[in-house]
């Protein structure tokens, strides 16, 4: 099981699934928050007295831009005046709609004044690209723990009853950062066979090149079908 985690891609099945489980939490959690806050919220006046706008960076090198406002409101009647002071992560328009200064309406809960409600109906909306997002990553997890059962499948297969040799390299293709190869190796028939290898991590290809040799493990039934020997090892 460790050596799958490690080497099989078994850890990249484990972040799409947390990263979905959380994404689902927090699709039910704040989904229940804004029933609440639509169903028993009581509306409060409130002074906008900040807005920060910050821009990161993701995986993917998109700039993405997080909009927050921050409001202060008071709660209860004097002499059990509260004041309170919170933040929240609005979408750009209703960024935009608002300045610093402004007085807005918001939400907030009965008996719970700390919790508040900045964009009306921002709570629900929340919810629902969380939930988007939950349902992307486990369905990625999903494909990705088929995928991966399907390679270590084939790769046992190969363990127990495949043909080693040595073949020579024709061409090597990235693929993200790993690397697929076309082979061509002379079978225990002696017939010529080439084979695409699957991409493999590309440290057990560092510095090949066309023309070298590389050991290879194939299906005698099946002599296209090869994987990299050091892959099942």
């Amino acid at each position: 099981m460790l050596k799958w985690l490690i080497r099989g891609g078994g850890w990249l099945v484990l972040l799409c699934f947390a990263l979905g489980a959380i994404g689902l939490w927090v699709w039910i959690s704040e989904g229940a928050r804004g029933r609440e806050f639509a169903r028993s919220g009581i509306e409060t006046s409130a002074r906008v007295v900040e807005r920060d706008r910050r821009v990161r960076i993701g995986g993917s090198k998109t700039p993405t831009t997080d909009y927050r406002v921050t409001v202060t409101y008071t709660s209860g009647t004097a002499p059990d005046l509260q004041f309170h002071r919170a933040t929240e992560t609005v979408s750009s328009e209703f960024y935009f709609s608002v300045s610093e200064g402004d007085t807005i309406t918001v939400k907030t809960l009965p008996d719970r004044p700390d919790e508040v409600e900045i964009e009306p109906g921002g709570v629900s909306d929340n919810a629902f690209w969380a939930g988007i997002a939950g349902a992307v990553f486990t369905a990625a997890g999903l494909l990705a723990a088929l995928l991966f059962a399907k390679t270590g499948s084939a790769a046992r297969a190969l363990r127990r009853h495949g043909t080693r040799t040595n073949a020579r390299i024709l061409a090597l293709r990235p693929v993200g950062n790993r690397t697929a190869l076309t082979v061509a190796f002379t079978d225990a028939t002696g017939q010529e066979r080439q084979a695409e290898i699957p991409p493999s991590p590309t440290k057990l290809v560092m510095g090949a090149k066309p023309g070298d040799n590389i050991a290879i493990t194939y299906a005698p039934e099946r002599p296209g079908h090869a994987l990299l020997t050091a892959t099942i090892d």
